[in-house]
């Protein structure tokens, strides 16, 4: 006969190992769409800034023209530092790589700036949006 204790206690066990399983693939897959994310966004964002300066307007006429046409207007990101450090990482090595012959060192640290809190606002949108 099998002790009811023992049975509570198995059953437990095989429903934490459930739960541990099934969680596996559900964070995978979140970091992957994380990623992808970043990619979109920074790679649309190089692209629309590096458009503008090359036509010859200023850094904040192209940051500007590279928010208003792509995503990181309209997305809500996890509130997370770290996330936009690496998206911030991600987008200014394609700037450095498509444009960087039309922008300074200072125009850099200005546009790191403007990411930083264009992905603020991306992080908290729904402070930012009225309710």
């Amino acid at each position: 006969m099998i002790n009811f204790n023992k049975l509570s206690a198995l059953a437990r066990i095989i429903i934490l190992f459930l739960i541990l399983c099934l969680n596996t693939p559900v964070l995978q897959a979140i970091e992957l769409d994380i990623t992808s994310a970043q990619s979109s966004v920074g790679k649309r964002f190089a692209s629309k800034f590096c458009e503008a300066k090359v036509e010859g307007f200023s850094l904040e006429a192209s940051s500007e023209f590279a928010l208003n046409n792509t995503y990181l207007k309209f997305v809500a990101f996890p509130n997370d530092k770290k996330f936009i450090e690496d998206l911030w990482d991600f987008t200014v090595a394609r700037i450095k790589k498509d444009c960087g012959d039309y922008i300074t060192k200072n125009e850099e640290n200005d546009l790191k700036d403007f990411f930083q809190e264009e992905g603020d606002i991306a992080s908290n949108r729904d402070l930012y949006l009225p309710h």
